[in-house]
């Protein structure tokens, strides 16, 4: 008789454990987006122009499902193809994550689905102002923000380490193929303020196509300054074709709700065997952001700034233009 007791008892207890826990745990979720908008006026270049743009419109949804479970829904409205001369005048709404988040430890997140990929997002959050423009490697497309496939992060306070397999693709070209990007970066965080991350990624057809990046970073309540350097070789599966660029970022607060900014980017080619001129020549180029930023509250982020892009092909113009950009998100 005492025996079936203490069976019982020992058969109800992780029961009711569970059922606390439960108890305790409520799901819930929000819903989230942000708008890049912007005035803009050309200085000088080929193509001047003066116009309103909405350069982006995010609309997304996550909900945390339980404890160890998340999953994020999130709507790009854009282009997905800004390199084309008629992407402004298209928009579309796709995918830009679809995602379910496993976090079984407070050090390990298992992230399976459409997601943001590991490339630059450190560097575009250190820059603080994707609403401007993209972290070099964005900008100068080494390859895509988000992409489909799975991630493994180990998360501690001085060290993260991630291991992603994506499909290649990106986010706006979700084709099925035998090539995958195999991803791995590590993220340290030594001193207060200071973070440095090294990345790099692989993928495999009939010629070899990866990236390797470092990036440090320190930020103050003052100022902040990082720099990066990324090499991108084999460029769309074509031997030879190699893309290097270095940038340095920094910005300084002046009033409490005011910040001096400044970005100088270079990007430039290889010259493959039997060649004589860079490849890319005609995209290879320096560019210069600066100006100033207000923000009133925090989810809006108003700048004026001037942009310059040198191109290093001696017979094309320099594109210079002033503009005024603003981010709202909720």
């Amino acid at each position: 008789m005492v025996f079936f007791l203490f069976v019982s008892i020992g058969t109800v207890s992780p029961v009711l454990a569970q059922e606390g826990e439960a108890k305790d745990f409520e799901p819930s979720g929000e819903v989230f987006g942000k708008i890049f908008t912007n005035f803009n006026t050309s200085l000088s270049g080929p193509d001047q122009q003066t116009a309103f743009e909405v350069r982006r419109a995010y609309l997304g949804y996550e909900y945390q499902i339980s404890k160890e479970f998340s999953a994020e829904v999130k709507i790009d409205i854009g282009s997905p193809n800004d390199a084309s001369q008629y992407s402004l005048l298209r928009r579309f709404g796709y995918f830009k994550t679809a995602m379910v988040q496993y976090t079984p430890f407070d050090f390990l997140q298992v992230t399976f689905g459409l997601q943001d990929a590991t490339q630059f997002k450190l560097q575009d959050k250190f820059w603080k102002r994707r609403y401007i423009n993209e972290s070099l490697m964005g900008a100068y497309k080494y390859g895509s923000s988000a992409d489909i496939g799975a991630k493994v992060a180990y998360l501690t306070d001085l060290v993260d380490v991630d291991f992603a397999l994506f499909n290649g693709e990106g986010y706006s070209s979700l084709q099925n193929d035998n090539t995958f990007k195999a991803a791995l970066g590590a993220t340290f965080r030594p001193l207060d303020g200071l973070i440095t991350r090294l990345y790099g990624d692989f993928s495999s057809k009939q010629v070899n196509q990866g990236t390797g990046s470092l990036f440090a970073g320190y930020r103050h309540d003052l100022f902040s300054i990082g720099g990066e350097y990324a090499l991108h070789f084999n460029r769309s599966f074509q031997d030879d074709h190699n893309i290097d660029g270095f940038s340095i970022l920094g910005d300084v607060k002046i009033l409490p709700k005011t910040w001096v900014f400044g970005r100088f980017d270079k990007i430039e080619s290889n010259i493959p065997d039997g060649e004589t001129v860079p490849w890319n020549l005609s995209k290879d180029e320096t560019a210069v952001t600066a100006g100033i930023e207000y923000i009133p509250i925090k989810a809006i982020k108003i700048a004026a700034n001037y942009q310059d892009h040198y191109p290093a092909a001696s017979n094309l113009d320099a594109v210079s233009a002033f503009y005024l950009n603003i981010e709202a998100s909720f």
